[in-house]
């Protein structure tokens, strides 16, 4: 149980790197057998500084860390993050603690979010899912983004 900035991991973010592939990096720790504190995006911070040109999705969005990870998605250009391990109906809900990540979710960091579902953990399913995606208070196109184009330019995909 180490955080994700550890060294051991160094030569598997160098490979993936070097190989232009990308990495996923939880940024939330849900678990009960290991330190809440692994999950902090300070740990992604390193590995982006380390790596500049080593595409990171921070997984889980960085709750409830959100002011951390919207620093860091602004300070890191190929840092992105995805809304896994997330109902989508709290993204909007106020005093939930997301009101950062919507706002500049909507306005300066538009290209840096992925939509996640976790069907069946902690979310209805896919439709369901992406219908409550789809009524956020998200400008016209930001939401096309969060649920296909950012992965896709993740993902080099077209």
């Amino acid at each position: 149980m180490v955080p994700a900035s550890d060294r051991h991991f160094y030569p598997l973010y160098a490979a993936s790197s070097s190989t232009c592939l990308c990495a996923s990096i939880a940024s939330m720790n849900y678990a009960n057998d290991r330190p809440y504190d692994l999950g902090h995006p300070r740990h992604i911070d390193q590995v982006a500084v380390d790596f500049p040109e080593l595409r990171i999705c921070a997984g889980l969005s960085g709750w409830p860390w959100v002011g951390d990870m919207v620093g860091l998605l602004r300070r890191h250009p190929n840092l992105y993050c995805d809304t896994a391990a997330n109902h989508p109906r709290y993204f909007a809900q106020e005093g939930s603690g997301w009101e950062q990540f919507v706002q500049f979710g909507n306005t300066l960091l538009h290209d840096k979010i992925m939509v996640g579902i976790s069907q069946g953990s902690v979310g209805p399913p896919s439709a369901e899912s992406i219908a409550l995606y789809e009524k956020l208070p998200l400008k016209e196109g930001v939401i096309e983004k969060w649920l296909y184009a950012n992965a896709c330019r993740f993902c080099r995909l077209g």
